[in-house]
């Protein structure tokens, strides 16, 4: 309850739904007058039977006609305005659900690496039942009782048939429900499996194409949107079944009603206009539920939608308010750091406890699954631990202002995704760029020469609608959008595994230049150029850290070894023993051959040496 509440308050869009409490009194208040207005059809037709039909009086038939014809416009009034709140109420929805929804969505991607996008479509899905018209049925149902007293009035045969008619369709309407809800159960969760099997083939269509994926990819698609289909061609074949069946006993009851009515009215218990009105009047009654039952499936659909939405809302993590801090300085603590994702057995990192102090350039190594790319994303609050806390500054990285901490920090992941728009928006982190800024970000990654051979430099369009960049160059691309506003922290996660010698060159100038100006670095890589100028490197495995050195300790303990084993083989090449003995030569007539045991020491000493730098590289030493 107490993150129920806590939730409600960091997404008010929670909230919508309950106040929509007053719109819907609203409308259930207007559809009792456009229910009441109803009457005005039959009534009009028992007096024109009863009175104008015997007395032949054209004055009355005339009020009669004017004041009924006053009545229906009134009704069709009430009915547009309880139509327009429907649809006020389905825009404000839409309209201040999906930012909170969204951010919902980011929030539950980047804690539990869970897709909820199909919450978006949900939205849509109550938006479009809301604001439409099949959920006015729904209105319109509870004044039956109305209509049947109406019958009862004019004779009460007549209002016990009725009421037996509205429990046949109450009974179907409840069958209908079970059996919707069971053929539907899983529905969205194989529409957003079918869909993002879809998303993933478009955006790899390259491989997907060229090495023969199609048909795996189609065989998963047709296994999700199979269960798809089956389920609603089963919710539509049989919604029409008891939709059928509906009407039968609607017209049956209607045809009852006059036969009844003709009946009693030989018998003079009822006048035959009253035959009449009965007869329209139950019509009237009984419609709104085999409406219902056209809607059934569109009601269904939008209450297991809704649902969802709920769902997300209360599982994703939520930002409070916080106090904004000091300017950081760029000073990182790890203390007891542990994380166990959710459903994994193994923490992913376990007892992480090292200091980065400001203006230092660290580099973070290891093989790969050691855990380098989540201690990075736990360094930019991407991640919450499980155990222990990252700090800048002092401060928790949760308890600072989202908004100031990302001003304060850069990131540059492996795989860089540039969002559909301009480079200049993209360097400008999607917000209101600001040129200068823009620019000195992207002087200082080294691409403003490259942005500006683009056809419309920085203003070209990327993304969707625009242009495809290189790997290369949306690397650089996103290196400048890391180093915008001048960060106090930037983490680079293998920044240049896309690059060129150029684009190589450029990233350590960069990084350098961060340095100098006192902003703390944090590059994980295994390119020796980028080990060349750290003040300490990290070493991970198995997600623990197993090493701190400075650059020197590192490099004595990666070169010392490769050293040995260099002079060791340069000692075989010149025919030596590993004790220092000259090894025995067979010679042809012109070219000495070193002797079978002397080749064999020397392969021995190659393959020992190629077992280190395969270890080496385990280790993260280039």
């Amino acid at each position: 309850m107490a993150r129920q509440k806590r939730n409600e308050d960091s997404y008010p869009a929670m909230k919508v739904y309950k106040a929509s409490w007053f719109g819907f009194v609203s409308v259930g208040f207007f559809s009792f007058f456009v229910n009441l207005g109803a009457l005005a059809s039959p009534i009009y037709m028992q007096q024109i039977f009863d009175r104008v039909m015997q007395s032949q009086h054209v004055e009355t038939l005339i009020y009669l006609t004017a004041i009924v014809i006053f009545f229906l416009a009134i009704i069709s009034i009430l009915d547009a305005i309880r139509g327009a709140m429907l649809a006020k109420i389905s825009h404000w929805w839409d309209k201040t659900v999906h930012s909170d929804l969204l951010v919902a969505i980011i929030q539950i991607a980047r804690a539990k690496g869970i897709s909820k996008n199909q919450a978006i479509s949900d939205l849509v899905t109550v938006r479009q039942f809301v604001g439409g018209p099949s959920i006015l049925p729904f209105f319109d149902g509870p004044w039956m009782p109305l209509f049947v007293a109406a019958i009862m009035f004019v004779h009460p045969v007549l209002g016990i048939l009725a009421i037996a008619a509205a429990v046949i369709l109450f009974i179907l309407a409840l069958i209908n429900d079970v059996v919707t809800r069971r053929s539907m159960a899983g529905l969205g969760e194989h529409q957003m499996k079918a869909q993002n099997t879809v998303d993933v083939a478009t955006r790899h269509a390259e491989s997907v194409y060229s090495m023969g994926m199609i048909g795996g990819i189609m065989s998963r698609f047709n296994e999700d949107n199979a269960f798809v289909a089956d389920a609603m061609y089963n919710v539509s074949s049989f919604t029409a079944k008891i939709a059928a069946i509906s009407k039968f006993v609607r017209f049956t009851a209607q045809i009852l009603v006059l036969g009844l009515g003709a009946y009693f009215a030989t018998l003079g218990e009822m006048t035959s206009g009253g035959m009449i009105a009965a007869s329209i009047i139950l019509g009237r009654a009984l419609a709104p539920a085999e409406q219902a039952l056209g809607a059934w499936r569109a009601f269904v659909g939008a209450r297991a939608a809704h649902r969802r939405i709920m769902e997300v809302f209360a599982v994703a993590p939520s930002d409070a308010n916080r106090t904004k801090q000091p300017e950081p300085s760029g000073k990182v603590e790890f203390l007891g750091v542990s994380l166990l994702m959710h459903g994994a057995e193994k923490p992913i990192l376990r007892s992480i406890n090292v200091t980065f102090e400001p203006g230092n350039l660290i580099a973070v190594i290891g093989p790969s699954g050691s855990g380098k790319s989540t201690f990075c994303k736990m360094l930019i609050g991407a991640l919450e631990p499980t155990h222990g806390s990252v700090r800048l500054d002092g401060a928790s990285i949760g308890n600072w202002d989202r908004e100031q901490f990302g001003s304060s920090i850069g990131y540059l992941a492996q795989s860089v995704q540039l969002m559909d728009g301009t480079i200049k928006d993209n360097i400008a982190r999607m917000g209101e760029p600001d040129d200068i800024k823009v620019l000195q970000a992207a002087q200082l990654a080294g691409c403003h020469d490259m942005i500006n051979k683009l056809p419309n430099g920085y203003d070209t369009e990327i993304g969707t609608f625009g242009m495809n960049l290189s790997g290369g160059q949306a690397q650089r691309i996103g290196l400048a959008r890391a180093l915008y506003g001048n960060p106090k922290l930037v983490v680079l996660d293998e920044p240049n595994s896309n690059l060129d010698a150029e684009g190589d060159a450029a990233v350590q100038n960069a990084i350098g230049k961060m340095r100098d100006a006192g902003t703390t670095v944090v590059i994980v890589s295994h390119k020796p150029a980028a080990l060349a100028n750290v003040d300490m490197i990290v070493t991970i495995a198995d997600g623990s850290i197993t090493k701190q050195q400075t650059r020197d300790e590192y490099l004595k303990s990666a070169i010392k070894p490769v050293n040995a084993m260099l002079e060791k083989l340069a000692a075989a090449k010149q025919g030596k023993s590993e004790e220092g003995a000259a090894p025995k030569l067979a010679t042809t007539t012109n070219q000495p051959v070193a002797t079978a045991p002397a080749q064999d020491k020397r392969a021995a000493l190659v393959e020992e040496v190629k077992k280190f730098i395969a270890s080496a590289k385990e280790d993260g030493k280039s």
